[in-house]
């Protein structure tokens, strides 16, 4: 059988018409026929590219519901313990367990960890603030900024918490087994990964 590619040089080079295939040169012209040739196969990688695209936005969009479905059922687990330990919301749990991730954060830096707005962060961490459960104390490298850092409740708070979170995470990955688990926890760090470098933001370290 002929390549195709080898086919259609055939056909446009002598002027002849092969199977069902047209486009005759009768010309012969060498000029004409590269052009022909490189406008075919530019056509070829465009038709190529826009069907992998189609397919690439279709898996994401169902990566996509798929995520934010998981998140949900993951927010129906936790919520209870969240509330036992007093936290009104998941951000005041989130901001409290990164201070203790992290080497004495700016109010910035924590609200840039957590990927919310410095106003919203802000908000977060005054009420943990007010809660005796985060000391700020002035950056002695930049007057200007000021370091959080857990008090005495604040660290045993997370510490009867980790009990309490990690039993709300028992059935979270349901019937996956050892060897899947560690699939998807790969596969989830390298769009992890991805998404950090894209939008310029550090990779968690922590994960």
């Amino acid at each position: 059988m002929i390549n195709f590619e080898y086919e259609k040089i055939i056909r446009y080079s002598t002027g002849r018409k092969m199977g069902n295939l047209s486009n005759e040169n009768p010309k012969k012209d060498m000029y004409a026929f590269a052009n022909w040739l490189l406008a075919g196969q530019q056509e070829d990688v465009q038709n190529k590219e826009g069907h992998f695209d189609e397919n690439d936005r279709g898996n994401a969009t169902r990566v996509a519901i798929l995520i934010t479905r998981l998140q949900k059922y993951l927010g129906l687990y936790i919520k209870p313990a969240i509330n036992r330990l007093g936290f009104s919301r998941e951000h005041e749990y989130n901001f409290l367990y990164q201070v203790s991730r992290m080497d004495k954060p700016t109010k910035n830096s924590l609200s840039k960890e957590n990927m919310v707005e410095f106003s919203t962060g802000r908000d977060v961490i005054r009420r943990l603030i007010d809660r005796k459960l985060l000391l700020e104390k002035p950056d002695p490298d930049d007057k200007r900024a000021m370091l959080l850092t857990l008090t005495s409740l604040g660290k045993k708070t997370l510490e009867k918490s980790y009990e309490q979170i990690s039993e709300s995470f028992t059935d979270f990955l349901g019937d996956l087994n050892s060897k899947e688990q560690s699939q998807l926890i790969s596969l989830l760090g390298k769009m992890n990964g991805y998404q950090a470098k894209k939008n310029n933001k550090d990779i968690l370290s922590y994960l």
